[in-house]
């Protein structure tokens, strides 16, 4: 049966305002994931929720860090894992009266669910038992899986295609739940994890005592990751210990789980100066405790780096293979994140790599030394000899941008590379889309879009890509060529979707045609990997509307719209903006 944590006895239950409603939060991915939730609960909070979570009970022990949460039920995921080897009517079963324990304790008024997975689509539609709003991952009357809210759509899509989702995956997870454009509290969204506890703190000086006596303060170093291809080598993280210790006094911690003991013994080979070992030796209130108390993280691409943004500690963090800072770095403003300077990062997911993990060696200890000490003395990530640097790692900077979303600018030379322009370009695109679809729902044709649809041969694809060229300079010539073409490619098949959809009903070969051309431009999407998000978009919003023609020609007309836009602005070298 579901257990309550410590988290429900704290002050929070007096937060809750009278008559509030309660919204059961699910969350049943890994403990990175269910610490990017919290500016979710946050935001439910500030609009007068009473939240209760649902998370893996292997991660309750970070439960007591979550702010605003009056209940949590962690599910036993192991357990029914093997229920469902042994016998799945068993597993169901369980699951059910796991549910309506929910049900009983919360009676929730809305349900959010974060994980696309079946038993997560299946668990959310139980507790919301046919009453609560339901919002996020979902399954319909026939069991197949369906997304509640454009968001929702959006994130199920970016997530196999996160080479062109532009987007922090907190934001994602705060525009699926709280469906809020802008958030009018005018507060600045945040990542703010509840301190240690007293307990946690006292066990965290006992391991920092072994330290030198003349250390000047402490630099934490989360060595593992979730992969070993997405690991900055240990004698790396050992060469810059060495250097904090022998240039400012500043004594390594070494952070991880008792899986990662291997990596602290390759540390300990390569170090010649001081360091606390604490690999193994924390739980996760212990392991917050470190943190608070050092100046600095030094990390992979970790849970570990999600709960010091949580805690408002620096991160100065590697993303190597597939992991990439623009939708998993840490959400605080102000930490660097190091990408390798390579063309073939980040590595495409579920393929080799066919360069023999190259980007895992190619960052080298003297260029992480170099911007740690920078920061360090000075404040600034820019106090590095970025041109030096820049020969190694793209260097991005976490912020906020003009919507209170998180982003990353590019301090480096790479600035002016076409996917870190691409990157900041398509934000500004994804926001047009996403908050104009989520604004009205199921979207109406109108005269202004079906005129623009109308228009869409007007600009001539020859001499587009020139004209692009010539204005837009930031981009390289073959790649404003191959954009242009995809783009004007898509533009023109919307069109003709467009026109086919008004004959749909008529004749019999319309519904041919139209489907024919639905996949054609499928294919243009899914060929260009820069679309590919916006490809597998597409898919889900067909998928999901194909049922309603209405709506999936009033959709069809607006993408028309928005993609005929972002051609002519991309062909006239103009702002996105």
């Amino acid at each position: 049966m579901p257990t309550t944590t410590p988290a429900e006895d704290t002050a929070q239950h007096g937060c809750a305002q009278a008559g509030a409603g309660c919204t059961v939060v699910i969350n049943l991915t890994r403990f990175g994931d269910l610490l990017q939730c919290q500016p979710l609960i946050e935001d439910l909070h500030r609009q007068g929720n009473r939240v209760h979570l649902v998370c893996l009970d292997n991660f309750s022990s970070a439960l007591p860090l979550m702010r605003h949460v009056e209940r949590a039920w962690p599910l036993p995921g192991a357990r029914l894992m093997a229920d469902m080897d042994r016998d799945w009517r068993s597993a169901a079963a369980r699951l059910l009266e796991y549910a309506r324990a929910i049900r009983a304790g919360a009676g929730p008024s809305c349900v959010i669910n974060l994980t696309a997975t079946l038993p997560a689509r299946l668990l959310a539609g139980l507790v919301a038992g046919g009453t609560a709003d339901l919002r996020g991952f979902a399954l319909d009357a026939h069991g197949f899986g369906q997304n509640r809210g454009i968001w929702a759509t959006f994130l199920n899509s970016a997530t196999a295609n996160r080479q062109s989702a532009p987007f922090n995956i907190v934001d994602m997870f705060r525009m699926v739940g709280a469906c809020r454009h802008q958030h009018e509290t005018g507060q600045q969204p945040r990542l703010r994890l509840a301190d240690p506890p007293c307990e946690a703190l006292a066990a965290a000086d006992a391991l920092l005592a072994t330290a030198p006596a003349d250390a000047t303060g402490f630099v934490a170093m989360q060595l593992g990751a979730s992969e070993e291809r997405r690991q900055w080598p240990a004698q790396y993280f050992a060469a810059v210990g060495d250097s904090l210790w022998h240039k400012r006094k500043l004594c390594p911690v070494l952070l991880g789980s008792p899986a990662e003991r291997p990596l602290a013994e390759a540390y300990a080979q390569r170090a010649q100066g001081p360091f606390v070992d604490a690999v193994g030796k924390t739980d996760l209130t212990q392991l917050a405790a470190l943190l608070s108390c050092s100046r600095l993280l030094l990390t992979n691409d970790t849970g570990t780096m999600h709960l010091a943004a949580g805690l408002g500690v620096t991160c100065l963090a590697i993303f190597l293979a597939t992991a990439q800072p623009c939708d998993t770095g840490p959400y605080l403003p102000g930490c660097c994140c190091l990408e390798p300077a390579l063309p073939c990062h980040p590595c495409p997911f579920g393929r080799p790599c066919p360069n023999n993990l190259a980007c895992v060696n190619h960052i080298r200890p003297q260029t992480v030394e170099a911007l740690a000490l920078g920061w360090l003395d000075t404040g600034r990530w820019d106090a590095a000899p970025l041109d030096t640097v820049g020969r190694e790692a793209r260097v991005w900077h976490t912020e906020l941008d003009g919507q209170d979303f998180m982003t990353v600018r590019c301090l480096s030379p790479h600035a002016t590379e076409d996917r870190s322009q691409w990157l900041a370009q398509q934000r500004i695109f994804w926001r047009q889309i996403l908050d104009d679809l989520g604004s009205q729902g199921s979207v109406q044709p109108n005269a202004h879009s079906t005129a623009s649809a109308e228009q869409s041969s007007t600009v001539q694809p020859q001499q587009a890509p020139l004209a692009a060229a010539a204005q837009s300079p930031a981009y390289s010539p073959q790649f404003t060529q191959r954009m242009f073409t995809t783009l004007d490619q898509a533009v023109q098949l919307f069109d003709i979707l467009t026109q086919q959809g008004q004959l749909l009903g008529k004749t019999p070969k319309a519904g041919q045609l139209f489907l024919r051309n639905c996949e054609r431009l499928q294919s243009v999407l899914d060929a260009c990997p820069e679309l590919r998000s916006l490809g597998a978009f597409w898919r889900e919003l067909r998928q999901e509307r194909g049922e309603r023609l209405d709506d999936l020609l009033a959709l069809t007309t607006h993408l028309a719209t928005q993609l005929i836009d972002w051609r002519n602005k991309y062909a006239n070298g103009t702002s996105f903006a």
